[in-house]
């Protein structure tokens, strides 16, 4: 049985990659899903988790990593190609940073998610490592598929605060004063700070597993 269920994870992860053949953009973030599951899998298993807990696990950490790791950036990418040869009208400026407000959004709903199952998976470990079921070779995978998520996680918050930077620019050498798009740039500013305080509470669970 166990075999089997870890075949089953081999074909799915093997079909996400042929599915991803598609597009540029989902191929990225198919890549980035079946890694995620396929690391997911393998650190529950390692853990000592049964094979159906882990299946789960898999499919959850798959599809939260495919939405934060490649989500934003490919939209962000997209909507500065739409800007392109407009960045000087206003109308075309305030669209741009709708848009990078409805991206930020989502990308902070994901973040809010990986959130929440970080800080389970991680509550589950400290009462592991209390109890001396952890070794060193698992806790050390453990560490480092947390540098890998808040390393993703940071990546989007970088480039969010970069688009956020050029927007408040703009509007500084811009003529004549937009309070429409004064009230658009104030949101995106709220959303970046959300998304960093996401990812920093991302790092304090890093923090937990000594």
């Amino acid at each position: 049985m166990r075999y089997a269920s870890i075949k089953s994870v081999a074909a799915c992860l093997s079909c996400a990659a042929l599915v991803a053949c598609e597009t540029a953009p989902q191929n990225a973030s198919l890549q980035c899903g079946a890694g995620g599951a396929a690391a997911g899998y393998l650190l529950c298993k390692a853990l000592g988790g049964s094979d159906s807990n882990c299946l789960k696990t898999a499919a959850v950490v798959g599809a939260g990593g495919a939405a934060v790791c490649y989500s934003y950036s490919n939209n962000l990418e997209r909507r500065r190609k739409e800007l392109a040869g407009k960045e000087n009208n206003l109308d075309a400026r305030i669209s741009y940073v709708r848009g990078l407000n409805s991206d930020s959004q989502q990308l902070n709903t994901d973040l809010a998610k990986r959130v929440a199952t970080m800080t389970q998976r991680t509550d589950e470990l400290v009462t592991q490592i209390g109890q001396r079921r952890v070794n060193n070779e698992q806790l050390a995978k453990e560490r480092q598929a947390r540098d890998d998520e808040i390393k993703a996680a940071n990546a989007q918050a970088v480039q969010s605060n970069a688009a956020l930077a050029e927007m408040k620019a703009y509007r500084t050498r811009s003529k004549p004063v937009s309070t429409e798009l004064d009230a658009d740039i104030a949101k995106q500013e709220q959303l970046n700070k959300e998304t960093n305080q996401l990812v920093s509470q991302m790092a304090a669970q890093k923090s937990r597993v000594v």
